[in-house]
């Protein structure tokens, strides 16, 4: 008998406690039981730059190269991550690497050697795909820059959009809010852009609010040319 009036004793005693706890604020304490309309549930806490180094100067043939990522933050230069590749090999750096990334180049074992580089505007969460790439012979990274393929996840914004026998043209703005990162509002040209799973994509479906998957073309000054929207 007096065990279970002990034990109901505790069970009391931690349920007020619970209580308690809950209703603390402003003492650093957080109680976070998640929220089903997250807006940022689908921005990656990371980014990934890929590429294919495709060609090199006759003399490294069968040579190995060591790609580094250097995210570049209010003019400092940070070293975030960095994998070997041989010829004709894929790469994928991942990390933390908005607002701006640095990528260097150079021979495998021979890091200090005279190394290629490229900054890229890098958006939270975006997955940047750079496609084939030449080294050249003065160290210079060559790919072609309107090739460039990207995908992120974000919410509509704002929305410029007009329709025409069942093809839409504009603009959109995506803002992206990442854990760690600043909120960044992304300019989509949607021009001949497809609406994944509408066969007659209309301005609607992009009204402020909806959360959306961009697909296409990255550009300069925080612009994308979308290719594929996929609505959450």
């Amino acid at each position: 008998m007096q065990t279970k009036t002990r034990a109901s004793a505790v069970k009391i005693y931690l349920f007020f406690l619970f209580i308690s706890l809950f209703a603390i604020s402003g003492c650093g304490l957080d109680i976070d039981f998640g929220s089903a309309d997250d807006k940022n549930a689908e921005v990656k806490s990371n980014e990934t730059i890929m590429g294919v180094i495709r060609e090199v100067p006759s003399k490294y043939d069968g040579s190995n190269f060591v790609i580094k990522a250097s995210v570049v933050k209010d003019g400092n230069i940070e070293e975030c991550c960095k994998v070997t590749s041989a010829e004709d090999d894929e790469f994928s750096l991942e990390g933390n690497l908005d607002p701006e990334v640095q990528l260097q180049i150079s021979e495998s074992g021979n890091e200090n050697s005279r190394t290629g580089t490229e900054r890229l505007d890098v958006f939270p969460g975006a997955t940047i795909d750079l496609g084939d790439i030449t080294i050249e012979d003065n160290w210079n990274i060559d790919y072609d820059r309107e090739d460039v393929d990207i995908t992120f996840n974000g919410e509509i914004s704002d929305e410029n959009c007009e329709e025409e026998d069942g093809e839409i043209t504009g603009n959109i703005n995506v803002t992206i809010s990442a854990e760690g990162s600043e909120t960044e509002v992304i300019l989509v040209k949607i021009d001949d852009a497809e609406i994944f799973g509408e066969d007659e994509p209309m301005c609607h479906f992009l009204a402020p609010g909806r959360e959306v998957e961009v697909d296409g073309k990255l550009k300069a000054n925080k612009t994308v040319e979308a290719t594929i929207i996929e609505i959450e």
